[in-house]
């Protein structure tokens, strides 16, 4: 794993991951009413496979759970990654619990 800081920009509607001065991730969001849709996260190529996009959706992830949001993921990393941890699982958006208990 990379040591990365990651920040939230609010205005931009992003969570940036930076390794020194350098952007070298981010994770892009919606917000409309009470659901955060995470609908897309990029790392750089060269800082791939580094544990970056998940350091960016755990830090969306707690924001979310502190604002007492839910989340839709939309990006299908942050949706496997919300089903390999089962703890960030109450944060779906009930329509989407729903959807998988009547599959």
């Amino acid at each position: 794993m990379t040591n990365v800081a990651v920040v939230h920009h609010p205005a931009e509607s992003r969570f940036i991951a930076m390794s020194g001065e350098d952007v070298v991730g981010r994770l892009d969001y919606r917000t409309t009413g009470g659901t955060v849709d995470l609908y897309r996260t990029e790392v750089e190529p060269a800082m791939r496979h580094r544990g970056i996009a998940g350091q960016l959706v755990e830090e969306a992830l707690r924001e979310i759970r502190a604002q007492k949001l839910h989340v839709r993921p939309t990006c299908p990393f942050v949706r496997d990654y919300i089903e390999q941890h089962e703890q960030h699982q109450p944060l779906l958006e009930p329509s989407l619990v729903a959807e998988d208990q009547s599959s």
